[in-house]
């Protein structure tokens, strides 16, 4: 038999407060000051989020702090200075040893996207605010512009002067009747002039550098595609600014907000793969340098009040707005910020949101993938048969011209059998018997071979990066052999760092003597697998047919 008394109705504040044996209105930590910050319906006063608690490490490291400006790298500047100042009752004590050898402070200056000004020299740099900050706490300062992604000194050889030009296979009037989505190819262009003036070479100006860069944005269709190749931008030169400074860490200001939006963001734009490098507290994957999220379990609301409370002071427009670049007067939003909206406002309602992704996500296991197979684009680990799997998921032709296309391409395998054929239909006979013609015979065996100029691109990029490539502007990039200038926009030199690098070249020099003309000095073609299985042949196990 129930009780016929009904219990009052309660709210989810009050229910989490008697839950916690706090009365409402009083700080659920302390459980004595009254709250004065409602965070997830929970209550808490200004003395329970200014205070931080240190920890111990075994070896102290140098450590890189990426600041951007906004609320969560600037709590994070702050708190490394609370957990770095050691109490005076535990400096004398020679057995605590610091927790960090050196502290250094990273921003990368993004005014020249803010808004498409022509003055470029404006006062809108974000550098001198960021070096004030830095130097307030008397951390060393690194800065750099993101524009700079376009000088060799920021490759991991410091002085790769090369930039690569995307081309596809297809010529510009095949590119809408084609029914498969067209290879990309790379063209890599050397920067640098001829040995005896190359000291004389003139760098860069800031002009050049930003229209390139703008260059590239403009060929991104998208603005989903806009934002992801930027933050591409914005990881390397983290890292390169990382090494540079001899750190081992670098800590990221990501919030568990932020960390909750990539995930859902990075698994609709296909980077699912290498979510856990991303995402994770701890990552190892860069070479020489780990990366951490310490602020993984805080809420961006938190971070903002712990630096509206502590007077911490932000950078205004810190970050790249690039809804300029679109020329739709619509209301543009790419995935990311459609993820914002969506956590934030599901966040609202129901506060486990952010924690729950989190948790989940947290439960992938890093991909077995070695650093040397790295995405030209991103430097994410690079999946094996990305190019197969896209091909078998996507839907390039439609049912209605499924027909026409195949006939057409047979039509074409026919016309280039007949082509290939002897040419003793001409009247002067098999061209073997002509002792003045300067071609190859129709009976001497023909190599077919890429352009020298030319080299793989699609099939060294990751998933998500050949997903995203997707939305560039094809018919700026159209196949033309004779016109190089047309190609609209170039990649950094750390992309074709990379690149050459793969394809198993220890620098541009030997790239350049060994693929000049499409063959090496011995006369043959150069294939740039066989290059690569040349070097690591003593390392493989030979199968059963090789061995008979």
């Amino acid at each position: 038999m129930s009780c016929s008394v009904e219990e009052p109705t309660m709210t989810v504040a009050e229910k989490r407060a008697k839950d916690r044996a706090v009365h409402v209105g009083f700080c659920c930590k302390c459980k004595t000051a009254k709250s004065t910050v409602t965070v997830r319906y929970a209550e808490y006063c200004e003395t329970a989020l200014r205070n931080a608690r240190a920890y111990r490490v075994i070896t102290p490291e140098n450590v890189m702090l990426a600041f951007s400006g906004g609320p969560s790298s600037r709590a994070l500047i702050h708190l490394f200075d609370v957990f770095h100042s050691l109490p005076p009752e535990v400096a004398t004590n020679k057995k605590q040893p610091k927790i960090y050898n050196d502290i250094h402070v990273c921003h990368i200056d993004e005014s020249c996207l803010l808004e498409p000004v022509q003055d470029v020299t404006s006062s809108g740099s974000t550098m001198e605010q960021a070096r004030s900050i830095a130097g307030g706490y008397g951390y060393s300062f690194h800065g750099v512009a993101i524009e700079d992604i376009y000088d060799p000194e920021w490759t991991d050889s410091r002085c790769f002067e090369a930039v690569a030009t995307l081309i596809t296979s297809l010529p510009k009037d095949q590119l809408t009747t084609s029914g498969q989505a067209p290879e990309l190819l790379s063209r890599i262009i050397p920067t640098s002039v001829t040995a005896a003036s190359e000291e004389e070479a003139p760098k860069l100006s800031r002009q050049e550098k930003i229209s390139k860069m703008r260059a590239l944005l403009g060929a991104c269709t998208t603005l989903t595609a806009k934002e992801t190749v930027l933050q591409h931008f914005r990881s390397s030169l983290l890292i390169q600014l990382a090494k540079r400074g001899e750190c081992t860490i670098l800590a990221l200001g990501d919030s568990a907000t932020r960390v909750a939006i990539q995930i859902i963001e990075l698994t609709a734009i296909g980077r699912g793969y290498s979510l856990p490098h991303e995402t994770s507290l701890l990552s190892s994957w860069i070479q020489d340098c780990k990366v951490i999220r310490p602020l993984k379990d805080c809420l961006v609301k938190e971070l903002d009040t712990f630096c509206r409370l502590n007077g911490l002071m932000l950078i205004e427009r810190h970050h790249a707005q690039l809804d300029w670049t679109m020329k739709t007067k619509a209301e543009v939003k790419s995935i990311r910020r459609l993820t914002d909206e969506f956590i934030t406002g599901l966040d609202k309602e129901f506060p486990s949101t952010v924690a729950t992704v989190c948790r989940t996500a947290a439960k992938l296991t890093p991909p077995e993938a070695t650093y040397d197979q790295k995405c030209p684009l991103c430097h994410g680990p690079v999946q094996d048969g990305v190019q197969e799997w896209k091909r078998r998921i996507t839907v390039t032709t439609a049912p209605g011209k499924l027909e026409t296309t195949t006939t057409s391409n047979s039509t074409e395998a026919k016309t280039t059998e007949i082509s290939d054929g002897c040419c003793s239909s001409d009247a002067g006979g098999c061209c073997s018997s002509s002792s003045s013609s300067q071609r190859p015979s129709c009976t001497t065996p023909q190599t077919t071979t890429v352009s020298s100029t030319s080299t793989p691109f699609s099939s060294l990029l990751c998933y998500g990066c050949l997903t995203n490539l997707r939305d560039l502007n094809l018919k700026s990039m159209a196949s033309q052999e004779d016109d190089v200038s047309s190609l609209s926009f170039e990649l950094p030199p750390y992309v074709v760092e990379t690149i050459v690098h793969r394809m198993g070249f220890a620098s541009l020099d030997e790239f350049e003597h060994r693929s000049d003309g499409g063959v090496s000095a011995s006369g043959t073609a150069v294939d740039p697998q066989e290059s690569l299985r040349a070097q690591i042949q003593e390392f493989l196990i030979a199968s059963d047919d090789e061995d008979e």
